[in-house]
């Protein structure tokens, strides 16, 4: 009996001593990460959508977000990762509506873009170890709630849907004030 009171003091008091050293992580201010792209330098102190607002290569994906109330839902996210769409994408989807669905309504525009972002912040070296891991197609929930499906093809990254359509991720690991976006040519739809 004493000897369990003993081993029970010896833990407490090594318990008590290593709380004393723990210390929380109070580092508020954090460096800008500012990265160029097409004549554009993305920062990680603005937002999504403050990112792409004057880029005109997104104009149809900033139109979509202020529609859809898109870019409030992204923001109200803790940490996400963005697959953003560009104006090609979007043409490319317009060229095909008619035979899947109207994507001006505002639903539709919510949903396309809620299944182009993930939660968390997956950077492109994550993308390709979890393709490496899967051994083919990696799949990632988004905040529409279906998976996404990310694969590795000659060195490049595509996303790619359940119909089996692929965009090109032409450009990676941009920060924004609540994650990461990644840039993609051509578009993926919902199920």
């Amino acid at each position: 009996m004493i000897k369990a009171t003993n081993y029970n003091i010896l833990f407490f008091t090594l318990l008590m001593s290593t709380m004393g050293f723990a210390q929380k992580y109070t580092k508020t201010d954090s460096s800008e990460i500012a990265r160029k792209w097409n004549k554009t330098t993305f920062y990680s102190s603005k937002s999504f959508a403050e990112n792409i607002a004057e880029v005109p290569n997104f104009t149809i994906l900033k139109k979509n977000l202020e529609l859809g109330l898109s870019g409030k839902a992204i923001e109200d996210e803790e940490m996400v990762t963005v697959f953003a769409m560009t104006n090609n994408g979007y043409e490319e989807l317009q060229s095909v509506k008619d035979s899947i669905f109207d994507i001006t309504v505002a639903a539709n525009r919510l949903a396309i873009i809620k299944y182009h972002v993930i939660p968390g912040r997956v950077d492109s070296h994550s993308i390709k170890k979890a393709v490496e891991r899967t051994g083919g197609i990696a799949y990632f929930s988004t905040l529409q709630g279906v998976k996404l499906g990310a694969k590795e093809e000659n060195g490049e990254l595509y996303l790619v849907d359940s119909l089996g359509n692929t965009s090109m991720i032409s450009a990676t690991d941009f920060y924004h004030k609540n994650g990461i976006f990644h840039i993609v040519e051509g578009f993926v739809l919902p199920n």
